[in-house]
């Protein structure tokens, strides 16, 4: 591209102003570039707001050349304005994201172009420098305003362990960006793998309609493992722990306790140990505060929650049954990928099954990194999704025992990183979301959300509140320590994507006359 689109003519190192004719589209989020010849320098910048202008000198004709069109209006005269493109133009407030040197280098923005420069679309060749730092983890196209550039957007799989966020309001298309993220972890063939919370049985299948999940996957066969709670079709696993891999603190994560509830838990452990659940399910109140000597009140809510507990479609009181969360983490280590379709289940009881599932991933590769080095180099870096993470990220869901927090801080160390989904990042505590190195931010209306990813982004999108709040469906800010600034997307529609994935290579045809016999 060289469309030409105008002439700087102000302001400083840290924002740029031009002028456009009036008949020029511009957009908010537009990436132009000005060359500066002198220094064989050409510097980017990114449209963060559109005004009017007028070469009048009087500050009030645009409101009067208005109202002569409102009066021709309602005379039935057309108010004709002479020569438009002379009188009238825009001007365009950019933010600077850098320049390439005659190196070919990027750097960032610490010095002012020449004055009056001449501002055009970008060429090809503008944006070699972000190639090699895209990494291996595509998600789409690299966004202009309206267009898109012929240069795929994504993040270094290593990275992934450094924690993702996905942000989005409904029908902004999270849950496509997250089918065409764990498509590409299938795809890697086990060099990573991803842990895939999916409440709403929309991930496995595709949703409604033409729409399709990664069952549909070219690697599905290979590479994926379901459990679900519900009949999801062959392949899939029924979703059983046993009642033994339940521990207090994912109790403590899927529940609120008092004081006095949490007392009375831990005098039923020390009493009952592994069957104080079983215990509180099935023998009556008044023997229970006889016994604990704690409230009948108390114990009625502890006994109403441990008997929902066990009635749970996804809990098995047979001892004997093997642990389901080891054989999913052996799978995990493995390098495949492993989707749990908790639909059907209530929000409560769906963190419950990924705290318990989440807390032995976690444990499992912190105990081999303290006790086999050699091993825990050769595991995959292995991402943990959940959808509305808000409800186990709060303030007020910080606590020693919420696994999920741990692995925000503790998770890079052992290559376990935790991929946040959420339409409300204001409720998620701002520290740990310090912790997330990569963000997709699609679009989000509330102005709160926006500023709190504004203090926790790794590169600065203060600016960039309009354009965020004015995202379409599939666009994205993607913003990470790769990258030089915060990059507008356009993600993948899961179903093309679909389309450029390579599957395993089917087996060779068989050779003719090989049935035959060797008398033959």
């Amino acid at each position: 591209m060289s469309e030409y689109k105008g002439r700087i003519f102000g302001k400083s190192v840290q924002q740029a102003t031009f002028r456009s004719f009036y008949g020029t589209d511009l957009f908010l989020g537009e990436i132009l570039s000005a060359e500066d010849a002198e220094r064989a320098r050409r510097f980017l910048f990114r449209v963060i707001d559109v005004t009017y202008g007028s070469d009048s000198a009087d500050p009030t004709w645009p409101e009067r050349t208005a109202g002569a069109y409102m009066s021709g209006d309602a005379a039935g005269t057309p108010y004709t304005l002479h020569d438009p493109e002379q009188r009238l133009y825009k001007v365009a407030t950019c933010a600077p994201l850098g320049y390439i040197d005659a190196s070919g280098d990027f750097r960032k923005p610490k010095s002012l172009p020449a004055q009056f420069a001449r501002v055009t679309a970008p060429a090809a060749e503008d944006f070699a420098f972000l190639r090699e730092r895209m990494g291996d983890m595509r998600i789409g196209l690299l966004r202009s305003g309206e267009d898109t550039i012929d240069l795929e957007v994504g993040i270094q799989g290593e990275t992934l362990t450094s924690h993702v966020g996905v942000f989005a309001t409904t029908g902004m298309g999270k849950s496509n960006l997250m089918k065409v993220l764990a498509g590409q972890v299938l795809a890697s063939q086990g060099r990573y793998a991803c842990l895939l919370f999916d409440p709403h049985g929309e991930y496995l299948e595709g949703g409604s309609g033409t729409r399709r999940g990664l069952r549909d996957h070219p690697w599905a066969a290979e590479r994926l493992k379901v459990y679900a709670t519900r009949a999801t079709g062959a392949g899939a696993t029924a979703l059983r722990l046993s009642l033994a891999e339940l521990t207090l603190g994912d109790l403590q994560t899927a529940y609120e306790w008092t004081s006095a509830q949490q007392d009375a838990i831990y005098r039923l452990i020390r009493f009952h140990r592994e069957e104080w659940l079983t215990h509180v399910a099935e023998v009556d109140i008044d023997t229970l505060v006889e016994e604990i000597g704690v409230a009948a009140a108390t114990m009625s809510v502890i006994q109403r929650r441990a008997q929902r507990i066990l009635d749970m479609p996804c809990i098995s009181r047979d001892p004997s049954q093997p642990s389901l969360s080891a054989r999913i983490v052996d799978e995990l280590m493995d390098g495949y990928s492993v989707l749990v379709d908790s639909s059907g289940l209530s929000s409560m009881e769906e963190i419950l099954v990924a705290s318990v599932i989440t807390r032995r991933v976690l444990e499992t590769y912190g105990g081999i990194y303290l006790e086999d080095r050699e091993r825990f180099a050769a595991l995959p870096p292995t991402l943990v999704a959940l959808e509305e993470a808000q409800r186990v990220l709060s303030r007020v869901k910080r606590s020693d025992e919420n696994v999920f927090p741990r692995v925000a801080r503790e998770g890079r160390k052992f290559k376990v990183g935790l991929c946040a989904v959420s339409q409300q990042p204001k409720l998620i505590d701002d520290e740990l979301l310090s912790q997330f190195n990569t963000f997709f931010i699609l679009g989000l209306a509330d102005e709160k959300d926006r500023n709190i990813l504004r203090g926790s982004s790794k590169q600065d999108i203060s600016n960039l509140g309009p354009e965020i709040q004015t995202l379409m469906p599939g666009e994205a800010i993607v913003t990470n320590l790769e990258a030089p600034f915060a990059l507008p997307a356009q993600v993948w529609l899961y179903e093309e994507y679909l389309k450029s994935v390579q599957g395993p290579a089917p087996l060779p045809a068989r050779p003719e006359g090989a049935g035959k016999g060797f008398a033959e």
